[in-house]
């Protein structure tokens, strides 16, 4: 109820972002930019960035992960260790591309004024990731975004992918997988097909900080660090 009449608001928006990053500088170890907004039902797991003029709106990131200047993400769940460029924005809402004469939601949705029809014609908008979270589009573990790249909600980037700048990313993209292009497309894969199983089952990103640091030296050889990891079962 507080919420709907909030953003219902112009201006008790502006005073609730202005709080929030209050709140937020004061009470943990978060860096925000210049006129930087988070939403107050966005969630954040700590030592995350904020570039200035980005906007995170209900969504939630992972530990350590970090978004760029002039960035608009909303209802994006985001991983831990990745990082997202600037310039990145989730594009909202679909329209019929065939069979309906008009593209123009009056025709298809009942949220539209004016509106034709009296029933939901058309899915505009993708369901959510799962029935537990609201988030639409999910940005996996460790992944990178590059600059400039659009994001149509409800694609999901799978743990470890790059997506190059200027993309447009219209569907799912697979772990450890390079993609690039409008649309994007695959590239190439970052490692050998055993050396991503043996990352997707390592899972390092949810190991503690300490785990972390002890075995960081052995991050810059995807060779090194699974002989190390054999030797020490």
């Amino acid at each position: 109820m507080l919420k709907t009449f909030i953003l219902s608001n112009y201006y008790l928006q502006l005073l609730s972002f202005k709080l929030i990053r209050i709140y937020l500088l004061f009470t943990t170890d978060t860096v925000i930019g210049h006129n930087a907004m988070i939403g107050f039902s966005s969630k954040l797991e700590g030592n995350n960035k904020f570039g200035e003029n980005s906007k995170f709106i209900g969504s939630k990131i992972g530990y350590a992960s970090y978004i760029s200047n002039n960035t608009n993400l909303q209802n994006v769940k985001i991983g831990r260790y990745s990082s997202i460029g600037p310039n990145v924005i989730t594009i909202h809402g679909t329209h019929p591309t065939s069979v309906f004469v008009s593209t123009h939601p009056s025709f298809f949705s009942t949220d539209f004024t004016p509106s034709y029809t009296k029933k939901q014609l058309f899915k505009e908008k993708p369901t959510p990731l799962n029935d537990e979270e609201p988030y639409i589009t999910l940005i996996g573990n460790d992944v990178w975004v590059g600059a400039s790249v659009n994001i149509i909600e409800g694609v999901k980037l799978g743990d470890g992918c790059i997506v190059a700048a200027g993309s447009l990313v219209n569907k799912d993209v697979e772990p450890y997988s390079i993609v690039g292009g409008v649309p994007a497309k695959h590239i190439r894969y970052r490692f050998e097909p055993n050396e991503i199983k043996f990352l997707l089952k390592l899972k390092w990103w949810n190991k503690s900080k300490e785990w972390i640091q002890q075995n960081s030296f052995s991050f810059t050889d995807i060779k090194q660090l699974i002989e190390f990891q054999k030797k020490n079962k």
